[in-house]
């Protein structure tokens, strides 16, 4: 059984105070996820597109699989998950 509770005892940091392994974490293991996540979801949303054009989902299925993983990857500030 997993337990979580070390997660709802955790004092929150100030954002401007970035430490090193928590940066480098981002850089060297989360960013290049992000790039895999966003290639991953545009593959996955040609393929999608003969259901979602019918249907009239295409922009739902973009959001999901392209827009998310891009900001992700291109906007989100260093070490916010």
């Amino acid at each position: 059984m997993l337990s979580f509770s070390a997660f709802v005892f955790a004092e929150d940091e100030p954002a401007g105070d970035l430490s090193a392994p928590e940066v480098a974490g981002d850089l060297l293991w989360m960013r290049p996820l992000g790039v895999m996540h966003l290639g991953l979801g545009a593959i996955a949303y040609a393929i999608s597109l003969p259901v979602t054009l019918p249907l009239k989902k295409e922009g739902e299925a973009k959001e999901f699989l392209i827009t998310c993983p891009s900001y992700y990857y291109f906007q989100r500030p260093l070490r916010e998950m």
